[in-house]
């Protein structure tokens, strides 16, 4: 057999040449990327410790994969379809949540320091209590009837009181950016709100026991019926500031 016939036979990544794919065979996870990167396609991909910071992955479909420990730093994913995915220790600072589908998403001491989640329903995804989002825009989230407070919450985390008691804490929200927040009936027990912007947020029935909001913006909040930072209750009408409804 000549020598081109041979050549021509040879899997190219082997060939060195620049500009294809590199001077080596990529690994199938380089592969899976590079595959995403150009279909946006990659639903139930195992995608573990990828590096895809800054990447433009609007709109991706990517419903089941796996994204443990991945690196999608000021990545674009507005729109994504990441329902169900696991981000389990995922590296997401700075990136852009914007409109995606996180029902049923794990999010377990994911990194979402800056991320801009505006709008998202967060209702569905889990791990929340245990993620950080400090300076994150939260602006209008529903988290109605759920919360950011959990056995994996890292602030004011309770000790065991017996030895079948569950410890649990709060997340990590200081500076968040909550205007319009959807909270109503939402657990926010041991958070640290510290210099958060909760103003017009929907606190109504929210549990606020134990949470720090020092420095934290509540104009126009609505905190009618809420369990205050002391354990005291909000009267109804409690708008801006908790009011303690009278005993009767």
């Amino acid at each position: 057999m000549s020598r081109s016939r041979v050549m021509r036979l040879l899997p190219v990544c082997l060939l060195g040449l620049s500009g294809v794919l590199g001077a080596g065979c990529p690994s199938e996870l380089e592969q899976r990327a590079r595959g995403l990167l150009v279909s946006r396609e990659c639903s139930g991909c195992d995608l573990r410790g990828v590096s895809l910071e800054g990447a433009d992955l609007e709109r991706a479909r990517l419903s089941g994969a796996r994204l443990e420990k991945a690196r999608l730093v000021r990545a674009q994913l507005r729109g994504a379809d990441l329902s169900g995915v696991d981000l389990t220790l995922a590296d997401l600072q700075g990136a852009d949540l914007r409109e995606c589908n996180l029902d049923g998403a794990f999010l377990e001491q994911a990194l979402l320091q800056g991320v801009n989640l505006e709008g998202a329903d967060l209702r569905g995804a889990r791990g929340l209590e245990s993620a950080r989002y400090e300076g994150a825009n939260l602006r209008g989230i529903n988290l109605e009837e759920r919360g950011f407070h959990g056995p994996n919450g890292p602030y004011r985390r309770s000790e065991r009181s017996h030895a079948y008691s569950v410890p649990v804490g709060g997340a990590l929200l200081a500076r968040a950016d909550l205007r319009g927040a959807k909270l109503r009936r939402a657990v926010l027990e041991r958070c640290d709100l510290e210099n958060a912007n909760l103003r017009d947020a929907d606190l109504r029935e929210a549990v606020l026991e134990n949470a720090n909001l020092e420095g934290a913006r509540l104009d126009g909040a609505n905190l009618s019926g809420a369990t205050w930072t002391d354990g005291s209750h909000c009267a109804e009408g409690s708008v801006g500031e908790c009011r303690p409804s009278k005993k009767r």
